[in-house]
């Protein structure tokens, strides 16, 4: 019987390190998901994925997706040319 769960696990162990971990890009700021070329809601990605079904959950990876870079960089150029007014 030893000899069975020690088989067991190895070939368990063997399974799990020949998946693909899952590694995912979500904004800082807002939260998306990169999925591809588009930013989609995290609620989305988690159902398609099924990643509460992963036995190791997914690597994420920060970044800033399009919109809030845009919208960081609208607010310092608006505040650069309130300083230039005053």
């Amino acid at each position: 019987m030893g000899v069975d769960l020690l088989q067991h696990m190895r070939s368990r162990r063997t399974l799990r390190s020949t998946k693909p971990r899952a590694d995912l890009v979500t904004c800082s700021l807002c939260l998306r998901v990169r999925r591809g070329s588009e930013w989609l809601d995290a609620e989305h990605v988690i159902r398609e994925l099924r990643s509460y079904e992963l036995e190791d959950p997914p690597r994420l990876h920060s970044a800033v997706c399009e919109v809030c870079a845009e919208s960081i960089f609208s607010r310092r150029v608006a505040d650069e040319s309130q300083v230039e007014a005053a």
